[in-house]
């Protein structure tokens, strides 16, 4: 469990990275936004995954995958690392009852 909660933290850290650099791209263009997809941050690193999706997959579940791979590449990896991390999470742990107090010493 551990170890998946660490890769939860790993995405959501790196979908952080990825809104900054969105804002910082989007700051560097004068009057224009821009916002990555994360089929195209796929893309960056030589992974088409729209041609992958469509060769491998049946027309409908491409079409989904597609929908889902072209949104902002901050927000599909951070809903990925936070859901992640709420289905890694452990229920709070039940404190032991304190003990009763000990009678007083009388002297």
């Amino acid at each position: 469990m551990a170890i998946l909660r660490v890769t939860s933290v790993f995405l959501i850290v790196i979908a952080l990275m990825l809104l900054g650099a969105d804002v910082v791209s989007s700051l560097e263009q004068s009057g224009g936004t821009i916002v990555r997809s994360f089929s195209h941050i796929l893309m960056l690193c030589g992974f088409d995954a729209d041609r992958w999706f469509t060769e491998t997959l049946p027309p409908q579940a491409a079409e989904i995958c597609i929908d889902i791979f072209s949104g902002p590449g901050w927000a599909v990896i951070g809903v990925s690392g936070t859901l992640l991390g709420l289905i890694t999470a452990g229920g709070s742990q039940r404190r032991p009852p304190v003990p009763p107090h000990l009678p007083p010493i009388h002297r």
